[in-house]
């Protein structure tokens, strides 16, 4: 009988602090996974296997600029391209070239006169994005990751 009161008495401390603890890992747990939102400012690098390049981008809310390397040989190409973004809400943008910078060209400004490049978050997962960008009819998916 002694041990059985001891039991119950553990039981209703034990439980409330069960119940608090996984609320709180749930809680810590949520807090770091990244939403559409952490994507909006920060540093980043995305890597295109297809054009064999390797982008590093340094974003602000409304501004983003972009150095991009050959992913075998490591040299950069031209110069550093800058957009201008505009949001739509948390998880779509559309990114237009910067023509007051320079390093433009012709492909930019034709880019540009048909509304931009359109991207949307998709999926995230740890500090990366899928991302599918879109241009006319053609659209790539590719992968942004957060390092800073």
């Amino acid at each position: 009988m002694f041990n059985n009161q001891i039991s119950n008495k553990m039981l209703k401390y034990l439980i409330p602090f069960f119940i608090l603890f996984s609320f709180l890992s749930f809680k810590i747990e949520s807090e770091n996974d990244l939403k559409c939102i952490d994507f909006h400012k920060g540093k980043f690098y995305l890597i295109n296997k297809d054009t064999n390049r390797k982008y590093f981008i340094s974003r602000k809310i409304d501004f983003q600029s972009e150095k991009t390397f050959n992913l075998k040989t490591g040299k950069k190409f031209s110069g550093i391209k800058n957009y201008k973004i505009k949001w739509k809400n948390d998880c779509e943008y559309t990114l237009i070239i910067d023509t007051s910078k320079k390093n433009i060209d012709e492909t930019d400004l034709y880019i540009n006169s048909n509304g931009g490049l359109n991207c949307k978050i998709v999926k995230i997962e740890g500090n990366c994005a899928s991302v599918i960008t879109s241009f006319e009819n053609s659209t790539i998916e590719s992968k942004i990751c957060k390092y800073e």
